[in-house]
């Protein structure tokens, strides 16, 4: 056998899905999804096998591809990314960035994207409150906000095509062959401006040579994932993949007072891939893409006893104690919500997420440059209902019925050759319409519940462009440049007080408004070679993240005033990297200091009839710095070692907010905070590391790994019952698979010692105090098969 890489192939116990997905259970959801996964490897099965029959009569020549094409075989000293917009070894591109490989996320037993943060230091990923909406975060630099018409400050592309709603991105990680995760302000290669980084999902792609396979996983709490894909040539220039998914199960939360089970999921997602080859200069990618999600949302259980939260209400509704139990959490409404929004009242919070886009890339090659055009077309919806209060009371009743279309285009022109220059130049659009329900269910508070309902256009368009310049053998000088223009209009905004169905303030509605910036951002990056093994740079960038408007919790007075203003970064890093190929050696090191302007906070405001309300504020002015580290050293053959560490530390400058709120006569008041010398950004700390052993046994390998993932605890500047503490989880897998790798048959383990930790803690009014807490100790097992 050979030693130990880090890409598919790597070991025994791979497979081509790259990453799996949470099922559902109990014997009928088992029912169901036997049902799902036969009609999908049915459907697959026959693509293979009129697929094959095309290809048998294809000449021998156009079949002789590595199976898996399309995923790069690597070892330690090469990791090929696209990050600079052409494939290179990533020990050579000039930018911290961690690369996940879709066997790695396989190995890992990788669920979804809030997984994917356990791979990699420096990044984050929380479901705001517990909704479906992901917020990333990546060296601190993030963007909390559960509703949907907000820009990320961390960037996520699929194939290339941006994805700015970040409920979209919630179901992507099925048939992946690696993730690149990019730390710092981008814009000079991608189609958007982001300050946090940016997170590449590339999917496998359509081979030369016909293959298919299948996988099924089953686990704690009745959790079942089935996979298929298959992928070859209908002929000489055309070759296809098409691949799906099916999650049912999982349910580990359960109500307090009727016992319940909570968290099932229930998705199903496909995708189908196109390429066309001229075998001269021209090559035509299509990609369509379709998912549905009618999953559970998941509960949050109480920090603190909830007692009544207004005097005039204070018989009408049970006291609860502060949860002791993990899973505990509850769920219920008023018969008025429940109406208003068309569920029942004991309804369980749902998350329903659908996705259906395509996309289509053309490649042209000249001599000089090869020209691409990327457009691409999404739609999504999102229909969620979530106890925000962790009870049946009505303090934190929400509900989200959002639409949104993303049409863009990119169209760039890449140097190509061996010549000093470097260079890519283009041009980005996009179009993005939504709209918008939220509803709160606040009955319990003050009589009524409020809806807010709008809509909102974004228009972005932005001119980028990098280059690079050999100036010696050694000495490399990048400099990069983008200019963008967006303007966010927001129209018919309404922000409704209802009782018993009846609005009580119709005309509460704006018509319209808008923001808009210009701003450039750009980067500049001297990178010196002293072997070819061993290289350092050192960088400045300018990033930037568009404003726009709070649209929940808010009334009109509220988002008729200035919008919360862009947010901007100046950040410098330096860093080194270096491989030891005679050695199995990779050790990466960086640094970076951030000095960041009129930073984008989720915080509270005052409402006058309810108090403290969630708001989006600038502050002023804060600054971060940490680093990271990571190294993947086989000192022996079929023995591996992976280790990462990042710091990221920072605090406000220059900003206050409204701490509390009082009541003065008969309305409440806000009191300002001073918040310099505070932070909200990340743990402080963060590391990750595994250690994998192949044991040869004749014709088999037996592949051991055993992994963890710490992080330090996470501060609010809301106060110390709101701080993350810090936790340890630890995973554990053995594989089994034939040398030939057709098959393998996985036994794994998460968070083995059953640690307790919350993943947020926060509260939706003042005196409900909540948190989500992570999964417990789970186990699985995984089959897979590849023809």
């Amino acid at each position: 056998m050979n030693s130990l890489v880090l890409d598919k192939g790597a070991h025994p116990g791979r497979d081509d899905f790259g990453g799996g997905v949470p099922g559902k259970g109990r014997s009928a959801g088992l029912n169901r999804a036997a049902l799902r996964t036969g009609t999908a490897l049915a459907l697959l099965l026959a693509l293979a096998g009129n697929a094959a029959r095309a290809a048998d009569q294809a000449p021998a020549a156009e079949q002789a591809a590595d199976k898996g094409a399309g995923l790069e075989e690597i070892d330690v000293q090469t990791i090929l990314v696209t990050a600079n917009r052409r494939l290179e070894n990533a020990q050579r591109v000039g930018t911290s960035i961690d690369v996940v490989t879709g066997s790695d996320l396989v190995d890992r037993n990788v669920q979804n994207v809030y997984d994917l943060q356990y791979l990699t230091p420096s990044l984050q990923v929380t479901p705001q409150f517990g909704s479906g909406q992901p917020a990333y975060q990546i060296r601190g630099v993030g963007f909390n906000d559960y509703a949907s018409n907000n820009a990320p400050a961390v960037g996520i592309y699929i194939d290339e095509v941006a994805y700015p709603v970040p409920f979209a991105s919630s179901g992507a990680m099925f048939d992946v062959s690696r993730v690149e995760v990019l730390r710092g302000p981008q814009g000079t290669l991608y189609g958007r401006n982001t300050t946090g980084g940016a997170i590449n999902y590339i999917m496998n792609k359509p081979t030369k040579e016909m293959t298919a396979g299948v996988a099924v996983q089953y686990g704690s709490f009745d959790a079942v994932t089935s996979d298929a894909f298959v992928s070859g040539p209908l002929n000489n220039k055309l070759a296809f993949r098409v691949a799906g998914q099916v999650q049912e199960g999982g349910a580990w939360q359960h109500n307090r007072d009727t016992g319940e089970a909570l968290g099932d999921a229930d998705r199903q997602a496909l995708r189908a891939l196109l390429d066309y080859d001229s075998g001269s200069n021209l090559r035509v990618g299509l990609n369509f893409h379709w998912s549905r999600d009618r999953s559970d949302a998941a509960g949050t259980y109480l920090l603190s006893p909830l007692t009544a939260l207004n005097a005039k209400y204070p018989s009408q509704y049970p006291v609860y104690p502060a949860d002791i139990a993990r899973d505990a959490t509850g769920w219920g409404t008023t018969p008025q919500f429940a109406s208003e929004i068309g569920i029942s009242p004991t309804t369980k919070p749902f998350s329903h997420i659908d996705t259906v886009g395509t996309s289509v890339r053309a490649d042209w090659d000249f001599e000089f440059a090869t020209l691409t055009d990327l457009a691409s077309f999404d739609h999504a919806t999102r229909q969620e209902y979530d106890n925000f209060d962790g009870s049946p009371r009505s303090t934190g009743d929400v509900y989200f019925d959002t639409r949104a279309n993303v049409a863009a285009n990119e169209l760039r022109l890449t140097s190509t050759g061996d010549q000093d220059w470097h260079w890519v130049t283009g041009l980005y659009y996009a179009n993005q319409v939504l709209h918008d329900r939220y509803a709160t269910g606040y009955y319990e508070l003050n009589g009524f519940d409020r809806n807010v309902t709008y809509g909102q256009t974004v228009n972005t368009g932005s001119a980028f462009g990098q280059v690079t310049y050999d100036l010696t053998d050694k000495l490399s000088l990048t400099g990069g440049l983008r200019l963008e223009y967006e303007k966010r209009e927001l129209r018919d905004f309404g922000a409704f007080y209802v009782n018993n169905g009846v609005v009580t303030n119709p005309g509460n509605v704006v018509p319209y408004r808008d923001t808009d910036f210009l701003e450039p951002s750009g980067k500049a990056e001297l990178q010196y070679r002293f072997t070819d093994d061993d290289m350092a740079y050192v960088s400045f960038s300018r990033g930037i993240k568009s404003g726009g408007f709070t649209a929940y919790n808010s009334n009109v007075a509220q988002t008729s005033t200035t919008p919360f203003k862009p947010e901007t970064i100046f950040a410098y890093e330096i860093g080194n990297k270096l491989a030891v190929p005679e050695y199995h050696l990779r050790f990466n090191i960086s640094a970076f200091y951030y000095d960041y302007r009129d930073q984008q906070v989720q915080s509270a405001v005052v409402n006058p009839l309810t108090g403290l309300v969630g708001s989006i504020i600038n502050a002023p002015k804060s600054h971060l710095y940490g680093g990271e580290a990571d190294f993947i050293w086989e000192p022996i053959k079929n023995l591996r070692i992976n280790e990462s560490l990042a710091l990221a530390k920072g605090s406000f400058d220059e900003f206050s907010t409204i701490g509390t709120a009082v009541k003065v006569g008969g309305i409440y008041v806000g009191v300002p905070t001073n918040r310099v010398g505070e932070t909200e950004f990340a743990p402080k700390f963060t590391s990750n590391g595994s250690v994998s052993y192949l044991w040869n046994l004749g014709d088999y390998g037996l592949t051991t790994d055993m992994s963890y993932s710490s992080r330090s605890t996470y501060n609010s500047i809301f106060g110390s019952l709101y701080n993350v503490a810090g936790y340890t989880l630890v995973d554990a897998s053995v594989t089994l698979a034939p040398k030939d790798d057709r098959w393998s048959l996985k036994l794994f383990g998460k968070n083995i010692f059953d640690k307790r930790y919350d993943v947020t803690r926060n509260f939706f009014v003042a005196g409900n105090n909540i948190a989500l807490a992570g999964k417990p100790a789970t186990w699985g097992v995984r089959f897979s098969v590849t023809y």
